[in-house]
C-alpha cells in the first residue's frame, strides 16, 4: 500500500457511518460504471407494469390474488 492510500485510509477511519457509505458508492461507481443493463432492465419493467395498468391486467391479477 502506498502512503498515500495509508494517509486517506486512516481518514476514512475518522468518518461517520453515512459518510463512509457516500464514500463507498462513489468509488465503487468511478471503478465499476453506471450498470447499463441494470437501468435498462428496470426500464422495460416500468414500461410492462404500465402496459398492464392500462389495459387493467394489473387490476385484475390483483383482484385473483387477493379471492387466493
Amino acid at each position: 500500500m502506498s502512503n498515500q492510500v495509508a494517509e486517506i485510509a486512516e481518514k476514512i477511519q475518522l468518518l461517520n457511518a453515512d459518510d463512509k457509505h457516500a464514500l463507498l458508492r462513489m468509488l465503487l461507481q468511478d471503478i465499476d460504471g453506471p450498470d447499463q443493463d441494470a437501468d435498462e432492465a428496470w426500464r422495460n419493467e416500468v414500461v410492462r407494469r404500465v402496459k398492464a395498468i392500462r389495459n387493467g391486467e394489473a387490476a385484475i391479477r390483483a383482484l385473483q390474488e387477493w379471492q387466493g
